[in-house]
């Protein structure tokens, strides 16, 4: 390792600067003379320069040790901070999280894992929000965020949940005044409700294997609330061709909505939990990031069990192994 990247050198030298003597620097740091001496020289070695003019009584900095020390006192301080937060967080699961997921999601499923969560680590507390993007996560304004495919920008730490389904689905009672749309050509002669919000783009496409047809519908009604959406296909007003499975498992196990355009779908997409490195080091952090993306990965795969027997569910390929955490770039490079 340089001796310009030794924090201890570092420090030996800011001490000798605020206290103007190498003998007053040793003194305050408990060290021999002769230790501070080889420290300022370590440094001055390695930069190729010097920091401190010995010569002079007091002794005076260099402009070059002006700029060192007007750097390095941030740098340290930073790093006591750090130091400082990092053994106070290993000593107690204590604090907040703040976690954002989909909105509907939020609404309907959420509660009971962070009630479950809390009961296991009581000193924890999660703020619930919702729309949060990967950019929130990487500014700092959220700890933890869901996201829909996989982050991109720099400095973030991530692993999957799984994977979101979406399937085509129309009410009994609508099929049976309707009729039941077998292509995506025949959603031109229905209703169809298209979910316009911020967690993922709208469907524009079904695919069957490899063949791709487009959606459009004889009357479209756009919201950017799936939940809206669901009351309307449970209530018999029309079809909906991407609908998240996560929200409609029940509804699929009780026979209160039915598949539609066997075969076709909105391709599946991994979804993620993330967080950026700062909140990473947090231990309270780590462990809630930990369990709550097996919970989900639980979770998620349970919907998929639950009505595997009587809906046709595309062929699961993840990315990569799903445990895995991985890490994006800790800066964009520049090109």
């Amino acid at each position: 390792m340089s001796k310009t990247d030794d924090l201890s050198a570092w420090r030996v030298f800011v001490t000798v600067a605020r206290s103007g003597t190498l003998s007053a620097a040793a003194k305050a740091l408990d060290v021999e003379v002769s230790s501070i001496s080889r420290a300022i020289g370590g440094l001055e070695k390695a930069l190729g320069c010097e920091l401190i003019r010995r010569n002079m009584r007091p002794m005076k900095l260099t402009e070059a040790g002006q700029a060192a020390l007007k750097r390095m006192e941030t740098i340290l301080r930073a790093h006591d901070g750090l130091m400082e937060a990092l053994v106070n967080d290993n000593r107690a699961l204590t604090g907040r999280v703040r976690l954002s997921s989909a909105p509907g999601f939020a609404t309907r499923k959420l509660v009971p894992f962070i009630r479950e969560f809390t009961e296991a680590h009581p000193g924890i507390s999660v703020d619930i929000q919702t729309g949060g993007t990967e950019a929130d996560v990487a500014k700092g304004f959220v700890d933890v965020a869901v996201i829909t495919g996989e982050p991109t920008l720099p400095g973030l730490v991530y692993v999957s949940r799984g994977r979101n389904l979406y399937l085509p689905v129309a009410s009994p009672d609508y099929i049976s005044r309707n009729g039941l749309p077998v292509t995506p050509e025949q959603l031109r002669q229905h209703r169809g409700y298209i979910y316009a919000g911020p967690v993922r783009p709208e469907t524009k496409v079904l695919c069957r294997g490899a063949v791709s047809a487009p959606v459009e519908y004889g009357t479209a009604v756009r919201s950017t609330d799936v939940l809206a959406i669901r009351e309307a296909v449970l209530s018999g007003m029309g079809v909906a061709a991407d609908m998240p499975l996560v929200q409609i498992y029940e509804d699929l196990a009780e026979g209160k909505l039915v598949p539609i355009l066997p075969g076709w779908s909105r391709p599946p997409v991994e979804c993620y939990i993330v967080t950026n490195r700062d909140a990473w080091h947090m231990k309270r952090v780590r462990v809630f990031f930990e369990w709550f993306a097996a919970a989900m990965r639980s979770t998620f795969a349970g919907y998929e069990r639950a009505v595997s027997s009587f809906v046709g569910l595309p062929p699961d390929n993840p990315p990569a192994e799903r445990t895995e955490i991985r890490f994006t770039e800790s800066r964009k490079r520049r090109a």
